[in-house]
């Protein structure tokens, strides 16, 4: 039985119905088509937005609209509800005929004859192109990174998820997750501002822009950490490539308004397969991430299976470590050497040691990983300091007063500027003079990319007043005429 509005309705369009076709067509966009989706008839409204005549139109199916937007499954979901017998509701993206696209929120109800057969749909729309570019809009933003643009650690997930699903895929193309933090961008913030150091953000963030592409997610996930997932660019170019491209266009040199500064990064990489989850890629890119800080930095690892087995050892060692500088299990020794001219001791070898409650007395090269944490560094170098400064004191007093301390310096050490700032600070606050210690260097520093940045802090420390020496001298290939051009004050063989 019919509602009585029912009947009412039918009355107004019995009475007027040129009207009532026209409040449909000056508020709807309207299409009909037969069974198998011809288009027989378009109102004024449809030619209008699609920009087609309606000659164009008839005799074709919704095909000449495919924007490309929805896949077969969306397609094949609608027509299964309306074949059932059952009206469509959903938003559609169309192609209009100057390329352009279009939203309409549509309604696409089943037709059927007097022996209840469904002949043809009938298709009522609007458009609501604007609302759809708002949300867009909106949702590209709540994933955008406001300081640089790139995505943020939300966006960056979504991308990742994709990814995942992308690697489960029969037959999937290479995908491989970067990960990478900056080597010295705090000095910059700490001596420069923070406005200096969003600079220097930007700058990285355009720079990935222009090597990686739009068509590859690039991230900021916080601070001073980024992450790549690379997919189009490895059809490009191979992995190893796309790692040194990055680690250049991290060092080239950024210009402030107050100065010019330079940073490396810290990279690391792993493939991304079907067989990985979502917490466990970024966990294999932080243990290669990490691989390359406890390297010295300014480099690219890969993640390997043997590389998480080390990683896990050196984050026993450093969680001992802790614990050992909380108890006081670290001490100094120090091994006297003799001037064999006059027979007295005028220069003594500073040596660290740790009393490991299970592993007995370790020498430093047993715990090297120690020194390149930089939170565990700065705790050492504290007690190493204090050390020195209490133990000269008691050889001034047994009659040593000119006792010079030698002091390995380290790779790692050589490059962290701020850490040396740290030391001269404690030394400093303890009344010590530079000239009190001689810090000594290998081979190593002298060689490789980095020799000339090495050369120019090692007179830099000389100049702040401490003495130099050659460690280990002959291990290398250091010509002597390199030698000369510092300011060394011995060479230990």
């Amino acid at each position: 039985m019919s509602a009585p509005h029912d009947n009412r309705l039918r009355a107004l369009t019995h009475e007027d119905a040129d009207f009532w076709a026209d409040v449909v067509d000056n508020v709807l966009i309207v299409a009909v088509t037969d069974r198998k989706g011809i288009i027989t008839y378009v109102n004024d409204k449809f030619c209008e937005i699609s920009q087609y005549s309606r000659e164009e139109l008839l005799g074709h199916t919704h095909r000449i609209l495919n924007s490309g937007e929805h896949g077969k499954a969306f397609f094949r979901e609608m027509y299964q509800t309306l074949f059932s017998g059952r009206t469509w509701y959903g938003n559609l993206c169309n192609r209009a005929k100057d390329g352009s696209h279009y939203w309409v929120a549509t309604t696409i109800m089943p037709h059927r004859n007097a022996k209840g057969e469904i002949t043809g749909f009938v298709a009522s729309r609007f458009e609501i192109t604007e609302l759809m570019n708002t949300k867009v809009r909106l949702k590209k933003q709540a994933a955008t990174d406001v300081l640089t643009g790139l995505l943020n650690r939300g966006g960056f997930n979504a991308s990742l998820v994709t990814a995942l699903e992308n690697a489960k895929r029969p037959h999937p193309e290479p995908q491989a997750l970067v990960m990478f933090d900056l080597d010295g961008f705090k000095p910059v913030n700490d001596i420069h501002g923070h406005h200096a150091g969003d600079e220097v953000l930007k700058v990285i963030g355009q720079r990935l822009i222009e090597l990686i592409g739009p068509d590859d997610a690039i991230s900021r996930l916080g601070g001073d950490e980024f992450a790549i997932i690379l997919r189009r660019s490895l059809k490009l170019m191979p992995l190893e490539t796309i790692l040194t491209k990055v680690q250049n266009l991290l060092e080239e040199p950024i210009m402030l308004d107050s100065a010019t500064v330079r940073i490396s990064g810290s990279i690391g990489a792993t493939p991304i397969t079907g067989a990985d989850t979502l917490e466990g890629l970024q966990k294999n890119a932080d243990v290669a991430v990490y691989a390359a800080k406890q390297s010295g930095g300014k480099q690219a690892r890969m993640f390997t299976p043997s590389l998480h087995k080390t990683t896990m050892e050196r984050a026993k060692i450093l969680t001992e470590a802790r614990k050992g500088v909380e108890l006081r299990q670290f001490e100094v020794y120090y091994q006297p050497i003799l001037n064999a001219r006059t027979g007295r001791i005028e220069q003594a070898e500073a040596l660290m040691r740790w009393h490991h409650p299970d592993r007995g007395l370790l020498s430093a090269g047993a715990f090297t990983d120690v020194f390149a944490d930089s939170a565990l560094a700065q705790i050492m170098e504290t007690h190493l300091v204090q050390s020195f400064h209490d133990d000269i004191q008691k050889w001034k007093e047994g009659g040593l007063p000119s006792l010079r301390l030698a002091v390995n310096l380290s790779h790692l050490d050589l490059l962290n500027l701020e850490q040396q700032i740290d030391l001269f600070s404690e030394i400093r606050e303890l009344n010590l003079e530079p000239s009190t210690f001689i810090l000594e260097v290998t081979e190593q520093i002298l060689q490789g990319r980095r020799a000339e940045k090495n050369r120019l802090r090692l007179r830099s420390l000389s100049g702040n007043g401490f003495g130099l020496a050659m460690d280990k001298f002959g291990y290398g290939t250091v010509r002597l005429s390199t030698l000369g051009e510092l300011p060394f004050q011995s060479l230990k063989l």
